[in-house]
């Protein structure tokens, strides 16, 4: 963690949270990752529908 702390991938807070509740951290990360994953469906779909 110190490492990715001096590398700026990681800030004093987001830190702490991994440290105080991984697993929660984890559930947002993966939240997040299908939030990301709807965005880009979306998109391709209104491409789709554009190019017909």
């Amino acid at each position: 963690m110190a490492i990715a702390l001096s590398a700026g991938l990681l800030t004093e807070r987001s830190a702490r949270a991994i440290a105080k509740d991984p697993q929660a951290v984890i559930r947002a990360a993966q939240d997040l990752q299908a939030l990301i994953w709807e965005i880009m469906r979306s998109r391709h779909e209104a491409r789709r529908e554009e190019a017909a």
